[in-house]
């Protein structure tokens, strides 16, 4: 089995548990929805207010779902025994991992872009807003699923993990829900997203290229 193969075959896997229990990932994005649209119904309905606050909410509750989510990508196969079995695939451990981390995003944060708009519509934001809300969403949510992976993977088999998961990996968070906001910010301000959009799309690179061998040897210290 090449890598290639290797990354396709845990990625239906993967995508096939997450359909089988999507419960978890469900109660992930009520809770976006549920938290992210309670906000304009407690403030002042007025529309520079709403647009202005808007896009922090919508960020800071997907941060705060993702956290929620996180869990499916190696605790189950660890307890279970799969992961011990995942790692004998003929390919580079990082190849299993790497194709863990895409399953998550497409269980959470593609569902996650689909209801986005729907959330904006709440907060009256124009429309020259959802181009760089989704496209920072988009680079976003895939840099925190790389990240809840990392951390997920550094404390896996202790017991009470979410609290520290959420403890290490908030912190790292902040240079994603910073750039995201400003990539809207500044098109709100009549300037353009990209600055942000770059800076979003490098931490996305290093992610992609990084956080699946740093994963591999969390992972294999186990063992």
């Amino acid at each position: 089995m090449n890598p290639i193969s290797c990354f396709i075959w845990v990625l239906r896997r993967d995508l096939h548990l997450s359909w089988r229990n999507r419960t978890a990932l469900g109660v992930s994005l009520v809770f976006f929805v549920l938290v992210s649209s309670l906000f304009p119904l407690a403030i002042n309905p007025d529309p520079q207010l709403l647009s202005a606050m808007g896009v922090a909410v919508i960020w800071v509750t997907a941060l705060l779902a993702n956290l929620l989510s996180l869990g499916q990508i190696f605790e189950q196969d660890w307890r279970d025994g799969t992961l011990t079995q995942l790692l004998l695939l003929p390919a580079p451990p990082s190849v299993m991992i790497a194709a863990k981390i895409t399953a998550h995003w497409l269980g959470f944060g593609l569902p996650l872009l689909l209801l986005t708009p729907l959330i904006a519509l709440q907060y009256q934001l124009p429309s020259l807003a959802y181009g760089p809300l989704l496209m920072g969403l988009l680079l976003g949510t895939a840099i925190l699923s790389g990240l809840g992976a990392l951390i997920s993977a550094l404390i896996l088999g202790l017991e009470k993990g979410g609290a520290l998961l959420a403890l290490l990996q908030l912190p790292l968070c902040v240079p994603v829900l910073i750039f995201g906001c400003q990539a809207v910010l500044l098109v709100l301000g009549g300037a353009s997203a990209m600055p942000a959009i770059w800076l979003l799309l490098a931490l996305w690179v290093a992610a992609t290229f990084f956080i699946p061998y740093l994963c591999a040897l969390a992972i294999k210290q186990m063992y």
